[in-house]
């Protein structure tokens, strides 16, 4: 005759490895929908920052997570900054940015574990410009349409 603790041990381990497996066949099944066919647990992500703002104006920017500073870069226009990296094993990686430009300044979120940011990078490029009326992620998912993510806030606030 089997013991409580044992018997307890027993269902506990049994429900982890169900659970674990249910997480496991939902992911691969998500993506596999998407013609991926890898998990996006392995998916190098590209994160680009574009200096969109007209009339040739330099834009200041300094991104980085809890674990990577990635450095204060100043863009000329039309150029980018871009950096590559997967996500960590608990899926809690997050990037932001810092840009300013002559009178306005904005802090946003560049990645993110989240679905609908997933399809709209194509689950692998991620790409912000930074424009004169704020900044936008392009939607490449619907043709690479730009949409309005967060709007320039005064320097100094």
């Amino acid at each position: 005759m089997m013991n409580a603790p044992r018997i307890i041990n027993k269902v506990v381990v049994t429900a982890l490895v169900l659970a674990l497996a249910i997480n496991f066949i939902h992911q691969y099944c998500f993506v596999a929908a998407k013609k991926e066919r890898i998990l996006y647990e392995f998916t190098k992500w590209h994160v680009y920052v574009v200096n969109g703002l007209s009339n040739n104006r330099e834009l200041s920017v300094h991104c980085k997570s809890k674990d990577d500073d990635l450095g204060f870069h100043c863009l000329s226009a039309g150029d980018n900054f871009t950096w590559s990296f997967r996500e960590d094993f608990f899926l809690r990686t997050l990037f932001w940015c810092d840009v300013n430009k002559d009178d306005a300044h904005a802090v946003f979120k560049v990645f993110w574990h989240d679905v609908l940011l997933f399809y709209k990078c194509m689950w692998k490029n991620c790409v912000w410009t930074v424009k004169d009326d704020g900044i936008y992620i392009k939607n490449l998912d619907h043709d690479g349409l730009d949409e309005l993510y967060r709007n320039w806030e005064p320097a100094g606030q």
